[in-house]
């Protein structure tokens, strides 16, 4: 999941680049668009993981703190990729298909808050790696 995020934050950036050089990314927007399952399927495994984790342990990791700090950042992810990421990712491709691909304010400000996203997402990511690296009780 942080790997598509990654991905995806790379695919926006490229579309965005276009925009100042004054392309057409037809093409992008159709590969981003296929981006979205891959977000779903690496959420699902995140949570399967921490699910087998937990049953592998026999809950002993749910008593840590470490852990339940980390899993409450996963849903964190989940639930600003849901309402935020893909809310602002069905505006931009509503926008697109509107006013056709010219860069207006509307697009400017989702931009904006698609790289906010971006940014939160990566972090929290970070630090579930951290938590997973230096576990403590």
């Amino acid at each position: 999941m942080a790997g598509t995020t990654l991905v995806d934050y790379l695919a926006y950036s490229s579309l965005w680049r276009s925009f100042n050089q004054n392309e057409r990314p037809q093409a992008l927007l159709e590969v981003m668009n296929k981006f979205r399952g891959l977000i779903g399927i690496g959420a699902a495994t995140l949570v399967l993981s921490g699910i087998g984790m937990m049953i592998l342990t026999k809950g002993v990791f749910g008593e840590q703190l470490w852990f339940r700090i980390k899993f409450g950042l996963v849903v964190l992810i989940i639930l600003n990729g849901l309402l935020v990421g893909r809310r602002q990712g069905t505006k931009l491709r509503r926008a697109l298909a509107i006013g056709g691909l010219v860069f207006t304010d509307e697009i400017q400000h989702i931009k904006s808050r698609l790289g906010r996203f971006h940014l939160l997402q990566l972090l929290l990511f970070l630090l579930i790696i951290f938590l997973s690296a230096f576990k403590f009780n």
